[in-house]
């Protein structure tokens, strides 16, 4: 026994070692608990389908988005143009340069390609093609950018041009940029520009071919991520808005100026994963209520859920939700099984909304002779013949 108070130095050292390597997993769990450190100045973390806010950090603070400012520009173009429209810059036409494809006056792109080479090579003469082309000029299609921030109710956000190069007067917030995403990742068009590897721009200028490659490394390192855009200039410095899905939810992750932003949204995102509790508040077509008809075949006509509602919120955190049901009291036949009735809305204790459209679960022609006939021959033939066939 007094032998073992006896150790040397370093016999006291290695078991110093050894005892601390054993406590090491148990540092690591539960540093896993709380939100991680980010070298990003701001950023912020949210639930694409509620918009809920799960971590952030200066998310309102405003600061020079770079290339990012290019998922309203696309958004916007998406919703003004067809894919295979042709888009000719005007003779005036001038490239901004920088990151770009070549494009000259009288360059004669489709919209598609254009997308393409704006959102996966971030092209800022591609950014301006689709400004042109969805709004006649430049300017035109800022108008519309910022009118669109104002609708969305964003108050930390102004745009000066549809490419991101420094302005001071182009600036954002991670939080609005959080909410434009999140806008933008509703359209299907935009989720599959977004996640496209490579993509051939046809003819630049009537001449080459232009492949432009999807620049977001974070689709390759993270196997959940669905996007979206990065962006740099000096001023701004790497900034990037990014989402992946994981057990139907979807998390979008912005970070502002960052050391690292690959790896820093995706421990963001995988935080976010580990941290929050995704609930099923109802499944779709799930029949909710009946809603009286008017003139019709049938007294009545059952409404079922769009799609299913999926409440998010922190593990730490503890909330309860509100169903509201928004029907009118009747509706004149003729009805058709899919139409928009009505919807279903649960809003949780935080003020965050969870909705989706209640449809008709049948078509109900309008009333006459013949098909009460109808109606009442097949209750019969249920009663009395379906039985003992």
């Amino acid at each position: 026994m007094k032998n073992f108070f006896k150790l040397n130095p370093l016999k006291i050292a290695l078991l110093v070692f050894v005892f601390s390597l054993a406590s090491l997993p148990l540092v690591r769990e539960a540093q896993a608990d709380g939100p991680p450190t980010l070298t990003a100045v701001s950023a912020v973390l949210i639930d694409q389908a509620s918009g809920k806010v799960i971590y952030e950090k200066g998310m309102h603070d405003e600061h020079y988005p770079a290339s990012t400012t290019k998922v309203l520009t696309a958004l916007l173009a998406l919703e003004n143009m067809e894919l295979d429209y042709k888009i000719t810059l005007p003779n005036d036409y001038v490239n901004v340069g920088e990151t770009n494809i070549g494009l000259r006056a009288g360059a004669r792109q489709t919209a598609e390609e254009l997308l393409m080479a704006t959102m996966l090579y971030s092209a800022n003469d591609a950014a301006q093609a689709l400004a042109i082309g969805t709004a006649g000029s430049e300017q035109a299609f800022v108008d519309m950018m910022n009118q669109r921030v104002a609708e969305l109710g964003l108050q930390h956000t102004h745009f000066a041009n549809p490419h991101g190069l420094h302005s001071e007067d182009h600036y954002t917030s991670a939080y609005d940029l959080a909410m434009i995403a999140r806008e933008a990742m509703d359209n299907p068009e935009f989720r599959r520009i977004v996640t496209t590897e490579s993509f051939v721009v046809r003819r630049v200028n009537g001449k080459e071919n232009f492949t432009v490659s999807n620049r977001n490394g974070l689709l390759n390192q993270f196997e959940f991520a669905d996007g979206i855009k990065t962006g740099y200039t000096r001023q701004a410095g790497n900034c990037i808005v990014a989402s992946a899905t994981k057990n139907d939810m979807q998390l979008i992750a912005v970070l502002l100026n960052s050391n690292n932003i690959f790896d820093e949204s995706q421990t963001l995102l995988e935080w976010g994963f580990d941290n929050s509790q995704h609930t099923l508040l109802v499944d779709a077509n799930t029949v909710k209520a009946s809603v009286k008809v008017l003139n019709g075949g049938r007294s009545e006509v059952e409404v079922l859920t769009e799609k299913p509602l999926y409440s998010v919120m922190r593990s730490d955190e503890a909330t309860n939700v509100q169903e509201t049901l928004d029907l009118p009291d009747s509706i004149p036949a003729p009805i058709h099984r899919g139409e928009v009735i009505g919807s279903l809305t649960y809003t949780d204790d935080n003020g965050y909304t969870y909705s989706t459209n209640l449809l008709a679960a049948k078509d109900v022609g309008r009333y006459n002779l013949r098909l009460v006939v109808r109606q009442s021959f097949q209750s019969v033939w249920q009663v009395f013949v379906v039985p003992f066939s």
